[in-house]
């Protein structure tokens, strides 16, 4: 699950006046006590922050890219809050004045990666993880809209895109044909990989779906999970800045990407998103694999020759789609 990928850019670093200046404008008269790195999260910068005469943890969150991530993040909080479990923005600074990008302090929540449950639990807590990870999935998905696209500030649908096999195929067809994406997979993968977007392009046409909101990285890597004698369940789903409207297929394919095919945690998983209200047509594995490979390919779109090991990655991935479905 992205072992070793090579970061999209440094990670921030900040000294303690940096710190200490931006804490002041969250919390007035206090300054930090104690400042860690965190080191997850292959875009943004995060650290774990304590203020003096105070034991109560915060992250401070540092955003790359525009000012409106760090909005759309707050949004998105404040808007699933009561059902699912998200951390809270205590302060968002997007002035740039303070510091040159959009900054915010969030609510500390306790819980450990999904992904090393995954990787050192027991069969007994991967089985509770897929089950309170497949109900908070169907939580998400009961949030909707009435288009598709992506979303900015105040949740508005800023550029509408047509959820159909016509607008899969322009999608993939610019990626792949019109960015590093074939040079990285290679002339005989890229020609399978068009092909079966090609045949199965009229699937995603088929379903009569309503635009959910979409997390678009529901992975290990940003959910956190607590476990104790009665099993593990989801504490934090972190990381919205990829948030968008669209086919629910879109996390169920990100949940699943490294996992065996029926695997113990991919029956927990899926058996629960649908007991708490998600719904799934006979395909969805497939469409959501077709959805997986607009990921996959976009993510190769941007890869440069110094990130082998993401390169090496997604080709693999791609790959294995093509074998089981081409």
């Amino acid at each position: 699950m992205k072992e070793g990928w090579e970061r999209t850019g440094e990670p921030a670093s900040l000294n303690v006046k940096q710190l200490n200046k931006m804490i002041q404008s969250a919390f007035p008269g206090k300054r930090i006590r104690t400042a860690e790195r965190l080191g997850v999260g292959l875009s943004n910068s995060n650290y774990k922050i304590v203020l003096e005469q105070g034991n109560t943890p915060y992250v401070l969150r540092l955003y790359r890219g525009n000012s409106t991530v760090a909005a759309k993040e707050q949004d998105i909080a404040n808007w699933v809050r009561g059902t699912v479990p998200v951390a809270e923005f205590i302060h968002l600074d997007a002035s740039c004045t303070i510091y040159d990008q959009s900054w915010a302090v969030l609510e500390w929540k306790e819980g450990g990666l999904l992904h090393d449950v995954l990787k050192n639990g027991t069969n007994e807590d991967i089985v509770s993880a897929a089950a309170s990870v497949g109900s908070t999935l169907a939580q998400i998905h009961r949030y909707s809209f009435s288009e598709s696209g992506f979303i900015e500030k105040d949740l508005c649908i800023s550029q509408p895109i047509p959820m159909n096999g016509e607008q899969f195929i322009v999608i993939l067809e610019q990626m792949i044909f019109q960015s590093p994406c074939a040079r990285w997979l290679g002339e005989e993968l890229t020609q399978k990989l068009w092909s079966l977007c090609q045949v199965n392009a009229s699937l995603l046409s088929q379903a009569d779906e309503k635009p959910v909101l979409v997390h678009s990285d529901f992975n290990g890597l940003n959910i956190l999970i607590q476990q104790d004698q009665s099993g593990c369940t989801v504490s934090a789903v972190l990381d919205w800045e990829f948030a968008f409207s669209w086919r629910r297929h879109v996390d169920i394919a990100n949940m699943l990407r490294y996992e065996e095919e029926g695997s113990h945690f991919e029956r927990h998983f899926i058996q629960a998103y649908m007991e708490h209200g998600g719904v799934l047509q006979e395909n969805w594995k497939l469409v959501s694999k077709l959805e997986d490979l607009v990921a996959l390919c976009d993510m190769l779109s941007h890869c440069t020759e110094d990130m082998s090991n993401r390169i090496r990655d997604l080709k693999q991935l791609v790959a294995n789609t093509v074998q089981r479905y081409g």
